[in-house]
């Protein structure tokens, strides 16, 4: 066989190539992306492929049970909750804490600098306007001393000023009485000129008339100088009056920097602004404290609160907070005292809910609070409802507070335990419930296995499975 014949044979051979059979598993790498790609598509959107199935729903009812609330136990009698003396319906328990009421004070520096001494420590009783701490003040001192000499200084130069107003009105006086005498010169030059005029011609020589002339008017000429310093020493006079309420005024402003250095030392002093009980202390010596900064206790040299005006800060369960009321009675109990009860009053609801929590907090003044309470002691509070009248008694009162009470609509009932919910996902769920005996407008009594705000599903419920996607067509309300 020739060399041509074998090149032949091996060109005619394409499974013999190892380039061709290299080439004829490429394929498997873009059908293997596309079947994967495929597969996570399924697995995360499956559902939504899915057509969901329509379904009518109800929600679970909740509304207020009366002040004596009737709930069924295992054995299906009816327990009523005990009405304690003197208050209503024992309605619900939470924890809280102690804290100032309304608020605690702060004891704060007013000027920047570095604190010097501190006075009192933690825990420790103090009175109004009692010491707490003191700031270095060798720089407010010599500030206040520089703006007492500039007060008294300026107060001299002003006493001086004023000196010139003597010597204007002597300098008036002088002028005054020159004009006068000049005024006496001018009126006997006058009558002699008069006197002269009226002899004979020739009796008196043509040289006494001119010089009596003169003399006249040399006369008029110096009363009139005379008279001008009048209106030049009023105006000086003006003018000293002047540059005295300007120097006046410049003392106003000298002694409002005397009175501000004044202030800036006393404020080296910090007092406590009540009488109570040091509850932190935010300074020590060589410490400084600065106003205008970042940080909120920046410039608080103590935290003080009053022993006798104590609150508890509740956190309610959303599903017990609308028993709330402001004026509401309050039992609370501390670890500290565990054997004495002390009783409070709501003040306040807040305004805003905690979502991690799920609770709504209030503010629960404290009676005769202990004074070995301290802020931040955990509380256990109970709730009470408003005292029952004689008449109310033994029923419920009209527009009272109670407990919650949900009810799920008869027919949605799978069985005596089970009933269809539709979960956040809109998903079909099967939930296991518990059942009590009051019915009202077709509507059962649930004792646990539901939430307020959750939606059931009424039938058919033939079509429904674990899980199955339902899309809600028609609420029934």
């Amino acid at each position: 066989m020739s060399l041509e014949d074998l090149k032949k044979s091996s060109s005619s051979d394409p499974v013999g190539s190892p380039e061709k059979r290299k080439r004829s598993y490429s394929w498997l790498f873009p059908v293997g992306l596309i079947l994967g790609f495929l597969g996570v598509f399924a697995l995360l959107f499956s559902n939504r492929l899915i057509p969901a199935l329509p379904v009518k729903t109800a929600p679970v009812v909740t509304i207020r049970s009366g002040d004596v609330v009737s709930q069924a136990e295992d054995d299906g009698r009816d327990t009523v909750l005990p009405v304690l003396k003197g208050k209503g319906q024992l309605l619900f328990q939470a924890s809280g804490w102690v804290e100032p009421e309304p608020y605690p004070f702060f004891a704060s520096t007013l000027i920047n600098g570095v604190v010097d001494e501190v006075h009192v420590l933690e825990g420790q009783a103090v009175k109004k306007d009692e010491l707490l701490a003191t700031l270095i003040d060798e720089d407010a001192r010599l500030d206040l001393k520089t703006a007492q000499r500039n007060y008294e200084s300026h107060q001299r130069n002003i006493a001086a000023h004023c000196a010139g107003f003597e010597i204007i009105d002597a300098e008036t006086t002088s002028a005054r009485r020159k004009i006068e005498a000049i005024e006496t010169q001018v009126a006997e030059a006058r009558d002699t000129l008069s006197r002269l005029n009226k002899l004979s011609s020739g009796a008196v020589s043509q040289l006494d008339l001119v010089q009596a002339r003169m003399a006249l008017e040399r006369q008029v000429a110096l009363l009139a100088e005379a008279q001008s310093k009048i209106p030049n020493l009023e105006a000086k006079k003006a003018q000293l009056m002047s540059q005295e309420g300007a120097m006046r005024a410049e003392l106003e402003t000298l002694a409002t920097a005397r009175d501000r250095a004044q202030l800036a030392l006393d404020r080296t002093r910090i007092t406590s602004p009540i009488n109570g009980i040091v509850l932190q202390l935010h300074a020590a010596p060589g410490m400084k404290r600065m106003l205008a900064m970042d940080s909120p206790t920046s410039a608080t040299i103590a935290e003080l609160y009053d022993p006798d005006n104590l609150q508890a800060r509740i956190d309610v369960a959303l599903n017990e907070a609308s028993a709330l009321f402001v004026g509401q009675p309050v039992d609370l109990v501390s670890d500290l005292l565990p054997d004495q009860v002390f009783t409070g009053t709501v003040t306040r609801i807040t305004g805003q809910a905690d979502l991690q929590r799920n609770t709504l907090q209030v503010k629960v003044k404290i009676h005769d609070p202990d004074h070995r309470m301290r802020p931040e002691m955990l509380v256990r509070a109970k709730f009470f409802a408003r005292p029952l009248s004689k008449e109310h008694s033994q029923g419920s009162l009209p527009g009272s507070s109670g407990r919650l009470a949900l009810y799920v609509p008869e027919n949605a009932l799978v069985s005596e335990t089970q009933v269809w919910v539709v979960s956040p996902e809109s998903k079909a769920t099967l939930r296991t419930i518990k059942l009590g005996q009051d019915v009202r407008d077709d509507h059962r009594l649930v004792i646990e296995g539901l939430r307020s705000g959750e939606s059931v599903i009424l039938p058919p419920h033939d079509q429904l499975g674990e899980g199955s996607r339902v899309e809600t067509k028609n609420q029934s309300h």
